[in-house]
């Protein structure tokens, strides 16, 4: 939403966005708005990630506020899955369970029979993340990835409807 750019601004500003996701950090309020609007934008028919990135807002149950995003973009013939959650909220499974649900979601929208996530090879936290999630690790190699060269691991989570097995179910808090 529109309104979220505040928001959006203060999770790009964070330690642990600045150091794993450079590209999303944000100059100042009117950049954060930009970046959503072009976001929003995307979602006009036909929206799809295979064409374009396709972002969702994850807010926190209690108070609706943004507390991270999941979001789904074309890397070659495949979609890739990107996430970040806010530091507060990080270590509690909020990033497990949103990819988890965001999965099942695109799995079911779009036909994808698969999704690819890269992350840095010395981000051990998004790591065992995505495994919690039920990514399972395909291959590591050097990439450029968030603006360098960098040692990442590649996941893969195969589609349910597929037939590649089942995603993990996402437990209600």
């Amino acid at each position: 939403m529109p309104q979220d750019a505040a928001a959006l601004l203060v999770l790009g500003n964070e330690e642990t966005a600045r150091a794993w996701l450079p590209s999303q950090v944000y100059a100042d309020r009117a950049h954060a708005a930009s970046v959503l609007a072009h976001l929003i934008r995307q979602y006009a028919t036909p929206a799809d990630p295979r064409a374009g990135p396709y972002v969702l807002g994850v807010e926190h149950r209690a108070d609706r506020r943004l507390v991270g995003h999941v979001g789904f973009s074309p890397m070659g013939a495949d979609v890739e899955i990107g996430y970040a959650m806010g530091q507060a909220y990080q270590r509690r499974g909020y990033s497990a369970e949103a990819i988890v649900a965001a999965s099942r979601w695109a799995f079911a929208q779009f036909g994808l029979p698969k999704i690819i996530a890269v992350t840095s090879a010395a981000n051990l936290a998004s790591l065992r993340t995505l495994a919690r999630a039920g990514f399972v690790h395909q291959e590591d190699k050097v990439m450029r990835f968030q603006g360098a060269g960098q040692q990442v691991g590649v996941y893969v989570m195969q589609s349910p409807l597929a037939g590649g097995g089942a995603a993990r179910q996402v437990v209600a808090r």
